[in-house]
């Protein structure tokens, strides 16, 4: 039995990498902030940038309601996308972008008390996210069908930039649904980011700082149609505007 899950951990390992990979081969011929450099011209656009930013970077943190329990394992690549950015996000808007993301390959570890430690990150090129948190399971039940999980969890992430970099805290709440093959899922999610601009064409911006709050909603289901592994997808509302979630892994 050990043997069967090294597979299948090796294998979507190998998966998690894969689909960053894929996500950063997009990034290298669309990058949503190469342009940051030349389009912040005023501090006043910093604060819209930083809420979108930041609804991504916690974007795709749950698709579960339940902890893994000592000694779960769960390892993934998972995608956050906001089909556009704010209208008042002058940077991103005025940089013609569209939709934009962020992959994330995320690794957890259950620990005794209904706790879980996870890590998070990406690196590419000119940027660089790593964060991590703690995910609290209030309440789960799995002997009865569509017996409910409930889990909160809280994040801390670094994203570097050359031309910007960020803090970002989040607090998730999520509810899924114990359903056999299909677990649904809903989670509530406030960000808040901090962001700091290192390089700009106009000399007098450099340093200069700003802080957003925003919010997330997320409805997806789990898909578990081979053993030990799953899929995630959801529909989203990032700060009102709309967005996706995915994400493939193994967990046991």
């Amino acid at each position: 039995m050990s043997h069967i899950k090294n597979c299948h951990l090796k294998f979507f390992s190998l998966s998690a990498l894969l689909t960053a990979a894929i996500a950063a081969q997009a990034a290298d011929s669309f990058d949503p902030f190469k342009e940051f450099k030349s389009q912040i011209t005023s501090v006043d656009f910093l604060k819209p940038f930083a809420k979108d930013i930041g609804a991504i970077i916690g974007g795709g943190s749950f698709h579960t309601g339940r902890s893994l329990g000592f000694p779960g394992v769960d390892v993934g690549g998972h995608l956050a996308i906001q089909k556009k950015p704010s209208s008042d996000n002058v940077i991103l808007n005025g940089a013609n972008v569209d939709a934009f993301g962020l992959p994330m390959v995320q690794g957890e570890v259950g620990l005794p008390f209904n706790i879980d430690v996870i890590l998070r990150g990406f690196t590419y090129k000119d940027y660089a996210l790593v964060g991590g948190g703690i995910r609290y399971g209030l309440f789960k039940m799995r002997m009865l069908p569509l017996s409910p999980g409930i889990a909160v969890s809280g994040f801390v992430h670094t994203f570097a930039h050359n031309f910007f970099s960020l803090s970002h805290q989040a607090a998730n709440l999520t509810v899924d649904l114990s359903v056999p093959l299909v677990s649904p899922y809903i989670g509530f999610g406030i960000d808040r980011t901090s962001v700091k601009v290192n390089s700009a064409d106009v000399a007098a911006l450099v340093g200069q700082t700003a802080t957003a709050t925003g919010n997330r909603i997320a409805l997806g289901v789990n898909l578990k149609l081979i053993p030990l592994t799953y899929l995630h997808a959801a529909a989203t509302r990032y700060n009102g505007n709309v967005g996706y979630e995915g994400g493939l892994g193994v967990k046991f």
